[in-house]
């Protein structure tokens, strides 16, 4: 079958496939504490509504690879661009104070939307940790910042996740900035970031996963009592 390697930005339309995707790509122990046994298509159902609303912000690109016959979304990336490139569009500039209430807004409609059956609370810690981590590692420099990668099982090894990954690197080197994401210790996609120049520059590791759930649960999962998220900086080009 041939394939559309050429990334695109995704349409409103995209979201239910983009939710499957993710969905499908959230199988690891830890997603599994986070997620519970929801299967896939009530997963994706849940996803939905939050990821069309982003698919609309100025700030957040998902970027897709397509099959040529059917125009099916079988990758996707999502990224969040510069805040300078948002506070440009928006004509903007956003106080200190403007935005951590504004995060802490979005914290709370986060939480609230989450999946009933979820770990509300383990979710929350992860993304607030990763979150600080994230502020470590880049003190205020600007970046582009990969939130989400999926590919369709199906389609796996064929090259559409580093493409989707380099959309954001012409552009970031045109404006001197760096390209940000975070992953799991124990991701084999590791191994791709670091092919296509990305650098270890941090970790952040919830180092009790028994305050969040249950033991039995815990053990059924095989997630450890420890899990650790990998922050990965791809510098600029044309840095001195």
């Amino acid at each position: 079958m041939a394939y559309n390697w050429t990334p695109s930005e995704a349409q409103a339309s995209d979201a239910d496939a983009i939710a499957s995707l993710f969905a499908l790509s959230w199988s690891s122990p830890f997603t599994r504490l986070q997620f519970g046994s929801m299967n896939t298509s009530t997963l994706a159902s849940a996803l939905a509504p939050r990821i069309a609303q982003q698919i609309a912000e100025p700030h957040m690109r998902f970027i897709v690879g397509r099959t040529d016959d059917t125009q099916k979304v079988v990758a996707v990336a999502q990224w969040s661009v510069p805040a300078d490139e948002r506070a440009f569009k928006s004509g903007i500039a956003e106080s200190p104070e403007d935005s951590a209430e504004r995060q802490n807004f979005e914290d709370e409609a986060y939480y609230e939307s989450l999946p009933k059956n979820s770990n509300k609370d383990l979710i929350m810690v992860s993304t607030i940790g990763l979150r600080s981590l994230r502020r470590q590692v880049l003190q205020g420099r600007t970046h582009f910042y990969l939130d989400n990668l999926a590919t369709h099982p199906e389609y796996r090894g064929r090259g559409l996740a580093g493409r989707l990954i380099e959309w954001a690197f012409v552009q970031a080197d045109k404006q001197g900035a760096l390209v940000y994401l975070e992953t799991a210790s124990d991701n084999k996609a590791m191994g791709l970031y670091k092919k296509l120049g990305f650098e270890e520059r941090g970790r952040h590791t919830i180092e009790d996963l028994a305050k969040f759930v249950k033991k039995e649960e815990l053990e059924k999962s095989g997630a450890g009592t420890e899990h650790t998220h990998v922050a990965f900086v791809r510098y600029p080009r044309n840095r001195c």
